[in-house]
């Protein structure tokens, strides 16, 4: 299966329920999209090596861990072959960046942050800024969070 496959209404039944609840049992999964759970586990793992599912995840609630300091950076970085791959494989192994995005446009990459404070905020500043490829940032303060959410619609 490639990405340009079309899925049908099985695929995406399992993907929905699966966004819904990922921690459902494969005979309960089943029996929601109304198919075999031999048919629902294939399916599955077809889906898993077409990298369509690419991870089953808890969700966390970051203001419960005090990690709702979230910042949106937005980076100018010099050009050069190959940067933008080199730089965005750097920032995405910073801890506590948990986006990064190649952007087209006035900035080159868009980079999304979770700390405790402005301290931890600042240590990944400081590590952003030794990538050394860094020419302007613009950085956004979150006042208050109103949605977030991964879940693709597939309905």
């Amino acid at each position: 299966m490639t990405p340009k496959t079309l899925l049908d209404e099985l695929d995406i039944a399992l993907l929905v329920e699966l966004q819904k609840e990922c921690r459902n049992t494969l005979d309960e999964l089943a029996a929601k999209v109304g198919a075999p759970a031999s048919t629902v586990h294939y399916r599955l793992k077809r889906l898993e090596r077409a990298d369509i599912i690419q991870g089953y995840y808890a969700k966390v609630n970051p203001e419960k861990l005090d990690l709702d300091y979230i910042t949106m950076i937005q980076l100018r970085v010099d050009p050069a072959p190959g940067y933008y791959q080199k730089v965005g494989e750097k920032l995405a192994k910073i801890p506590g960046v948990w986006a990064v995005y190649l952007l087209l446009g006035d900035f080159d990459f868009l980079v999304m942050t979770k700390s405790r404070n402005r301290e931890g905020f600042m240590k990944i500043v400081d590590e952003i800024l030794e990538i050394g490829a860094i020419k302007q940032t613009s950085t956004s303060v979150v006042g208050m969070l109103i949605k977030e959410d991964p879940r693709l619609d597939l309905e």
